[in-house]
C-alpha cells in the first residue's frame, strides 16, 4: 500500500512536471483520451436560472465573459480572464446543474464554468468521427444534462455532463444531415428541438431534430441590404423567442420561432466582436431592468416592452433636457408616465415654429452629459408607425447644451394630429424601437397644418367624366363602347402653382364584356419615384386598402384601381353583363377613392393634361381571345395588352407588337396610338355623365355625329356629339 501510494504520487508529480515544462494544461494520452492536471476544481454553480445572458468573446486570444441585460443591451464584464488561452465556444447553460458548458479550444474538450468564470476541462472520450475537431456550435439540452456540438460536414455530437464518465458520441445519421452553415444554435424551452438562424445577407430560420441532425427550413427571417450577418450567439427565453447576437455590430435581434411567419426585429444593441458566443437559461424571463426610460406615444409606435418599445438604460448624465425618469414599462398615451408620476421628463425638445406642410420647422434641442447622437422620427402619414422614410434626424452628433435644428415638413405629410419621437444615445444609428444601454427617449404629440392650397377639379367638384372602352382591340369588334364604362373625377392640390398631390374618385358604371379587364391611371411624365408610396391613401367600396396601388417596373407613375373589374360587379338575374342590356339596370356602383402625394411638387405646367391617362388592361391569367394570344406567343396577354385613349402612349408593360395589328393603325413615331385608319379609337372620354350604347349597338350608330368627331384630329368637329343620341340604341336604367 505504501509503495503503491508513493508510485502514484510520483506519477502525478511526473505528469505535473511534464505539463509545467511543456507549458500545457493538458496532454493527450492514447486515442481520443484527454488527461488534465490535478489542480482543476469544481467552482460553485450559478444561482438558479440567472436572467442575464452570457456572452463569451475572445479579444487577443483570451476569452472574456460579459453579462448582457437583454432589455436594453447594457452589458458588464463578468470576467476578463477565464483561465485559458484560447476560445471557449459552443456555450450553453445547463438548467439541471446551473453551470455553463462550452468547447474549450485550448484543451480540445468540453469545459465547465461556474460562478468564478474559470474553465474546468472535462475528461472526455472522443468519438473517432470527432478526432481533431473543434466546435463553435453548441448548447445544453433542457430536459437532459447533455451538451450538443455541431460541425458542418462532420455531424452532431453529444457529451453527457453528469458523473465522471463523459463519452463523446456522434448522433446516428447526423453526418449525412450536417449540411447547414450556422455559428450557434439553441434548444427551445419546451419542444425539445434545436433552432438556429443561418449567416449571410439573408438569415434563414431552421429547426433541427437533435435525434438525427435533420433540419427543416422555416423561411427567411432577416435581410441585410449590404454586408452579411454572423449570428455567433443564439439563445431562447421561456416564450419561444430566439435571440440572435450579430458579431459585427453587437445588435441583438428577436424572433418568435412559434409564430406562423417568424420575422426578426432589432431588440437591443449589445457588445460586438469578431469572436462571439452566448448562452442563457432558456427558462428565465427577460427582465426590463432596474433603471430604464421608456417613451409614451401610443403603443402602435412601439412603447410597451411587449411591443419592443423604445427604451434606454439610465446611466451617467446623458439625457434630453434636465429630467429623465425610470419606468418599469412604457405608459402609452393618454396614460403617459408624466400623468402617472406628475413628472414631465419630455423637456429636451421645443418646437417654436409648428409644422406646416412644405415648409421648414425649427427644433431647439437641449442635452446634458457626454457628446451623443440624436435620432428623430415624425409620423407624417399618420399610420400609427414610424416608417423608414419618416426619419427626420439621423445620427446627429450633439455636445451638451442647446442646438437649433431645421427639418423639412414633406409635401406628402397629412394634416392633423400625429406623434414625434426623439432618441439620444452614444449609439449613432438607432431605430425608433428597441433597447439601448444609455440616453433617453422622448415622445411628443404634434399638429401638422397646411395653408394656401388651391384645388383644381376635373371636370368639376360635383361631376364625373365618363370613360368608355371597347376591349376587342386590336380588332374593332362590335364597337359598342360599353365593355368597360367608368366615371372619374380628379382633384389636383397645389400651392404657388406647384402640385403636391392628386386625388381620384372613380366608379364603375357598366360592363358589357365577357373578358376580364382591370383599370388603371398613368401619370405621363410623372416619375414613379416621385410618388410617396407609403403615404398613398385609397379605399375600395369604402374599405381602406393596405396594399400599394403603385405599379412596379414602370417609369411613369401607374396606379392600379383593380386587376379585375368583374370582382366588383354582378350581372343580375337573367343578365349576361352589368348595365348594358334591357331590364338589367341597377343603382349599384363600385367606387374607389385614392390620394397620391408627390415627394417633390410638380409645376402645374408640367402636369399631364386632364384626365391624365386612364386605361384598361387584360386581367392577368385570363383569356382575351385568339387574336391577342397570337400576338403574345400563344399566351394569355395579361398586362401586355392595354387600351388607352386616342393618342395616349402605353406604359412600359405594354407589348408594342399589338401596334399596327388587325384594325389598329397606330404610328408611334408620329405620336398616334389606339386608332384605326378612320381615326376611330378603342377608348373615348365624355366629359359628362353619359348614356352608353346598349349591348351590340355601335357607338357610331347610337351617336351618329361620332364619325365626324373621330375623323377630325383636332376634335373641333361635332365636339358635343354625345348629346345627340338615337334614343332606341342607348342603355336605359
Amino acid at each position: 500500500m505504501k509503495t503503491a501510494t508513493v508510485k502514484a504520487t510520483n506519477v502525478n508529480s511526473l505528469n505535473a512536471q511534464i505539463i509545467n515544462i511543456l507549458g500545457f494544461s493538458s496532454i493527450a494520452i492514447g486515442t481520443g483520451m484527454a488527461l488534465f492536471s490535478a489542480n482543476t476544481h469544481a467552482a460553485e454553480a450559478f444561482d438558479a436560472c440567472p436572467t442575464e445572458a452570457f456572452i463569451v468573446q475572445t479579444p487577443s486570444g483570451i476569452p472574456k465573459t460579459f453579462g448582457v441585460e437583454l432589455g436594453t443591451g447594457s452589458y458588464t464584464v463578468l470576467s476578463p480572464d477565464m483561465g485559458i488561452n484560447k476560445a471557449l465556444n459552443g456555450v450553453g447553460f445547463s438548467y439541471l446543474d446551473n453551470y455553463l458548458y462550452g468547447w474549450d479550444y485550448e484543451n480540445a474538450t468540453v469545459g465547465k464554468v461556474g460562478k468564478d468564470y474559470q474553465v474546468e476541462p472535462l475528461t472526455i472520450t472522443k468519438d473517432s468521427a470527432a478526432a481533431n475537431q473543434d466546435f463553435y456550435v453548441g448548447d445544453v439540452a433542457i430536459d437532459q444534462n447533455v451538451w450538443y456540438g455541431y460541425r458542418k460536414g462532420v455531424g452532431l455530437f453529444t457529451v453527457p455532463l453528469d458523473g465522471n464518465d463523459h463519452p463523446m458520441n456522434i448522433v446516428s445519421g447526423s453526418k449525412a444531415n450536417a449540411t447547414y452553415r450556422i455559428t450557434d444554435f439553441a434548444f427551445h424551452p419546451s419542444n425539445g428541438f434545436l433552432y438556429a438562424v443561418t449567416n449571410g445577407s439573408t438569415g434563414t430560420l431552421i429547426k433541427i431534430d437533435p435525434s438525427t441532425g435533420a433540419h427543416e427550413n422555416l423561411g427567411n427571417v432577416i435581410t441585410k441590404d449590404s454586408g452579411s450577418f454572423t449570428f455567433g450567439a443564439q439563445f431562447f427565453d421561456p416564450d419561444g423567442n430566439l435571440y440572435l447576437s450579430n458579431n459585427g455590430d453587437g445588435n441583438v435581434f428577436k424572433v418568435n420561432v412559434d409564430a406562423d411567419t417568424p420575422q426578426a426585429e432589432l431588440f437591443s444593441y449589445g457588445p460586438s466582436s469578431t469572436s462571439n458566443d452566448g448562452a442563457r437559461c432558456a427558462l428565465a424571463e427577460v427582465p426590463v431592468g432596474d433603471s430604464v426610460d421608456f417613451g409614451d406615444a401610443p403603443d402602435t409606435y412601439g412603447t410597451l416592452i411587449d411591443s419592443n418599445g423604445a427604451r434606454h438604460g439610465i446611466v451617467g448624465n446623458m439625457k434630453l433636457g434636465s429630467v429623465v425618469d425610470n419606468e418599469s414599462d412604457g405608459y402609452p398615451a393618454p396614460l403617459s408616465d408624466d400623468e402617472s408620476d406628475g413628472i414631465d421628463d419630455d423637456d429636451g425638445i421645443s418646437m417654436p415654429t409648428g409644422f406646416e406642410i412644405g415648409e421648414n420647422a425649427m427644433l431647439i434641442v437641449t442635452t446634458q452629459g457626454d457628446a451623443a447622437f440624436l435620432n428623430g422620427w415624425i409620423d407624417w402619414n399618420q399610420n400609427g408607425e414610424f416608417d423608414t422614410d419618416e426619419k427626420v434626424i439621423a445620427a446627429r452628433s450633439l455636445n451638451a447644451g442647446t442646438t437649433t435644428l431645421s427639418i423639412d415638413v414633406p409635401n406628402w405629410a397629412k394634416t392633423g394630429e400625429t406623434w414625434a419621437r426623439f432618441r439620444l444615445s452614444s449609439v449613432a444609428d438607432l431605430l425608433p424601437t428597441g433597447g439601448v444601454s444609455d440616453g433617453e427617449v422622448e415622445d411628443y404629440p404634434i399638429t401638422v397644418t397646411e395653408t394656401g392650397i388651391t384645388i383644381s377639379y376635373y371636370p368639376s367638384s360635383s361631376e364625373y367624366t365618363t370613360l368608355a372602352y371597347e376591349d376587342l382591340y386590336p380588332n374593332q369588334g362590335d364597337f359598342d363602347m360599353n365593355d368597360v364604362v367608368m366615371q372619374l373625377r380628379i382633384s389636383q392640390f397645389s400651392k404657388n402653382d406647384m402640385v403636391r398631390r392628386v386625388a381620384f374618385d372613380a366608379q364603375l358604371v357598366a360592363m358589357g364584356a365577357a373578358y376580364h379587364n382591370g383599370f388603371a391611371v398613368q401619370l405621363p411624365d410623372v416619375g414613379r419615384g416621385n410618388v410617396q408610396e407609403s403615404a398613398i391613401e385609397w379605399s375600395m367600396q369604402g374599405v381602406k386598402q393596405t396594399t400599394s396601388p403603385l405599379e412596379e417596373n414602370q417609369t411613369n407613375a401607374v396606379l392600379l384601381f383593380s386587376q379585375d373589374l368583374w370582382q366588383h360587379a354582378t350581372p343580375g338575374n337573367g343578365c349576361l353583363y352589368f348595365r348594358t342590356e334591357p331590364g338589367c339596370g341597377t343603382q349599384y356602383r363600385a367606387t374607389w377613392q385614392m390620394t397620391v402625394p408627390f415627394i417633390d411638387s410638380v409645376h402645374v405646367d408640367d402636369m399631364p393634361e386632364f384626365p391624365y391617362d386612364p386605361f384598361i388592361f387584360a386581367t392577368p391569367g385570363t383569356d382575351h381571345g385568339l387574336a391577342a394570344k397570337n400576338i403574345t406567343d400563344g399566351q394569355n396577354p395579361g398586362r401586355k395588352l392595354e387600351i388607352h385613349l386616342k393618342n395616349k402612349a402605353p406604359t412600359d408593360l405594354f407589348d408594342t407588337r399589338f401596334l399596327g395589328m388587325h384594325d389598329d393603325a397606330s404610328a408611334a413615331s408620329q405620336g398616334q396610338y389606339f386608332q384605326d385608319q378612320n381615326g376611330m379609337s378603342w377608348a373615348i372620354e365624355v366629359p359628362d355623365s353619359w348614356q352608353h350604347p346598349a349591348e351590340n349597338q355601335r357607338v357610331d350608330s347610337a351617336y351618329i355625329e361620332f364619325i365626324e368627331f373621330a375623323a377630325d384630329e383636332t376634335g373641333e368637329t361635332k365636339p358635343y356629339w354625345y348629346l345627340n343620341a338615337q334614343d332606341s340604341l342607348i342603355f336605359k336604367d
